[in-house]
């Protein structure tokens, strides 16, 4: 079984939020949440993506926790986006608005970056 009660927990905290006020923004009951916490019993795909979008981690956080963080190549970006999680709802979307519109960008600029192994590409622009 997938100790997600420990995770669930610990993000729960972080918010300050009891069980019972996590009832009330989430949907779930309080005894299904309290269940969930202890390791009784697992949550269903649905209930796994309502838990993520409320505390906005991808729903891979709440099987893995800190491991599914590890993947992540460049550690400076990593922190900035540790540092850029701590802010303000509405700080994290304008931030989120920059990087989306970059992304876009980029893409325009190389259209078929997300298509071609990087040798191919460097290979078609160097001639």
């Amino acid at each position: 079984m997938i100790p997600i009660g420990d995770i669930l927990k610990d993000l729960r905290n972080k918010k300050g939020l009891s069980l019972r006020a996590l009832d009330r923004e989430i949907n779930i009951s309080f005894n299904t949440l309290s269940a969930y916490e202890r390791n009784i019993v697992q949550p269903t795909l649905e209930n796994c993506y309502k838990m993520s979008r409320f505390f906005e981690i991808p729903i891979e956080y709440l099987i893995l926790g800190e491991k599914a963080r590890k993947d992540f190549k460049d550690a400076e970006l990593l922190s900035l986006f540790h540092e850029v999680d701590s802010f303000k709802k509405k700080d994290k979307e304008v931030i989120k608005k920059y990087i989306k519109k970059y992304v876009k960008t980029r893409k325009e600029m190389i259209p078929d970056i997300c298509f071609y192994p990087r040798e191919e590409i460097l290979s078609t622009t160097q001639q």
